[in-house]
């Protein structure tokens, strides 16, 4: 039973973590649903989103939503309400400390930044709006990849909004350039209901420019871009590229309104009523065009019944309430209803009275204060940052620096030292070689007064008559034998090799040399001439010079090449 219980916990436990982890992302999908087709409702989930996670810390997905929803009221005219939140979006986005390495490109979201130019277009302040745009064009290039599909996006839409500014300015050859290469990019992107947009702003333009044939012609490609498309677009009546197909007929209708073409306008803001229908914003945009031009042509019971319901509307702008005001004012002045003209004129006064403008315009100016403060204090940290790592870098260089010239003073003195133990080596080493070379020198001397004394001896024996011959003649005999004796010239070869022990190596390497070869190779190293190495070996001079001869042709020495030279060289 117990395990029972601590099951069912376990599952509520996981089911409602789930729903706390799954309820942000509902919410989040269903303000992108109703953005366009109940904007209030999409405004309710987003302040349900926020309150759901006032608890947590803030992220950019926080920043976000404060962005959306004021998005959200800006597409409701709700200008004012729009700029509080995207000042709380800036505020917070400035709070952030984990940033991407995107968002940590972006000064602020381009976005936002487009919506803000927006606001001051709506406002009248063309200059301002064209600086907010050019601004968010910037920012699509620089805070993404310029050959993104979001940055060819965002900058299509920033284009878009500055052709608005040159239509303004009656600059309509520009603002022609500027849409048709937005149109261009739009379809090498293959985003329908962008392309569409494009080309009802097109449309619009050329009946601006009173290019009635061609505005006719394009007219005619809308409705069979439409065509093509509607076949393939899920949810179509509540779908963006039915919203921009309506926008077109919406545009025709308040052109001709603007013209005083009035039943023509009704036309064509009809068919935008019938296309819109799912779309609450425009239905009410369309209503007070209608509620005008209803009047103007003399149906006044039918323009005060759209004026009237337009304004139940929740959340209905100023800009919309004034419109249906106004119609209903000369509704009411031309039947004479002194008391209904009078409570609609009260409405018109106090929305005239400027206290929604001045909030508008209070609200724009703390958003630019707090736009000046948040780049001025981003400048400031981006400097300290730059100083920090320039202090950081300067002191790596400075312990870096300190430690090579320590490691270069040691090495210094290592290398000293090591240079005065080699010069003391070097020196042991030279005097042990002239310690043997002089050893050398002397067995060789002995060697040569020792055979000069046996020779001595020997003639001294050999020139005396003495009764006893054989035994002088043995004695002779034994004499030469210790003379040729190869014990000295064993302990002679020992001691050159010594000093010079690569000599016979190196000989070797040149032809195959008798012991004789080396021996006389080795006395003539050592620079004695003819007659001391007759002396040494207790030859003659002549067997010496024969020996040599057949050294220089073991060698393969030139006539010219001294074989002294070539053996004192080795």
């Amino acid at each position: 039973m117990r395990n029972a219980l601590f099951f069912l916990l376990w599952v509520n436990l996981f089911f409602v973590n789930a729903q706390q982890i799954q309820q942000p992302q509902q919410l989040r999908d269903s303000i992108k649903k109703y953005q366009f087709l109940d904007p209030n409702l999409a405004i309710k989930y987003g302040l349900e989103y926020i309150e759901l996670r006032s608890e947590d810390p803030p992220d950019i997905e926080m920043t976000n939503m404060y962005g959306k929803v004021g998005e959200i009221l800006y597409y409701m005219e709700l200008h004012s309400s729009a700029l509080e939140y995207f000042n709380k979006a800036i505020r917070l986005k400035d709070a952030l400390k984990d940033l991407g390495p995107e968002d940590k490109k972006m000064r602020h979201s381009p976005w936002l930044v487009l919506n803000i130019g927006n606001i001051y277009f709506a406002n009248k302040n063309f200059s301002k709006a064209k600086e907010k745009f050019l601004e968010a064009k910037k920012l699509f290039k620089t805070a993404f990849n310029p050959n993104s599909i979001q940055s060819k996006r965002g900058v299509n839409t920033a284009n878009s909004n500055i052709g608005l500014v040159y239509g303004i300015q009656g600059d309509h050859d520009k603002q022609e350039e500027l849409y048709q290469k937005v149109y261009e990019s739009r379809v090498s992107l293959g985003f329908k209901n962008e392309i569409l947009y494009s080309m009802s702003q097109l449309l619009l333009l050329k009946l601006k420019k009173n290019e009635l044939l061609a505005a006719d012609n394009q007219l005619q490609e809308i409705n069979r871009f439409y065509s093509d498309h509607k076949e393939s677009t899920e949810d179509l009546s509540t779908s963006v590229l039915t919203r921009n197909y309506g926008y077109t007929f919406f545009n025709l209708g308040a052109f001709y309104q603007a013209k005083k073409k009035y039943s023509k306008a009704i036309e064509y803001l009809e068919i935008a009523r019938s296309i819109l229908k799912e779309f609450p914003i425009e239905m009410n945009l369309l209503g007070s065009r209608l509620a005008e031009c209803y009047f103007a042509i003399g149906k006044t019971e039918l323009a005060e019944e759209i004026a009237l319901h337009n304004l139940k509307f929740k959340n209905l702008s100023n800009r919309e309430k004034t419109y249906n005001y106004k119609v209903l004012e000369k509704v009411y002045k031309q039947r004479q209803e002194s008391k209904d003209l009078l409570r609609i004129k009260d409405s018109l006064i106090l929305i005239a009275s400027g206290t929604y403008n001045s909030k508008v315009l209070k609200n724009l100016n703390d958003l630019e204060t707090q736009i000046i403060l948040s780049d001025s204090a981003r400048a400031l940290n981006e400097s300290k940052i730059r100083y920090n790592t320039y202090l950081y870098i300067l002191i790596i260089c400075s312990v870096i620096l300190f430690f090579s010239l320590v490691t270069i003073r040691i090495n210094y003195n290592y290398q000293k030292e090591k240079g005065m133990r080699l010069e003391m080596e070097n020196a042991n080493v030279l005097e042990e070689l002239s310690q043997k070379n002089r050893e050398l020198v002397s067995k060789a001397n002995f060697i040569i007064q020792r055979n000069d004394y046996l020779k001595n001896l020997q003639k001294k024996i050999e020139s005396k008559e003495s009764e006893e011959e054989l035994s002088q003649k043995s004695l002779s005999k034994e004499l030469s034998r210790m003379i040729s004796s190869e014990k000295s010239y064993e302990e002679f070869d020992n001691m050159f090799v010594n000093v010079y022990p690569d000599f016979y190596q190196k000989l070797n390497q040149i032809s195959k040399l008798s012991q004789t070869d080396l021996r006389l190779a080795s006395y003539i190293k050592m620079n004695h001439n003819n007659n001391e190495i007759a002396n040494i070996s207790g030859i003659s001079l002549r067997t010496v010079e024969s020996q040599r001869y057949r050294l220089t042709k073991k060698l393969n020495l030139d006539k010219n090449q001294d074989l002294n030279s070539f053996l004192l060289s080795i």
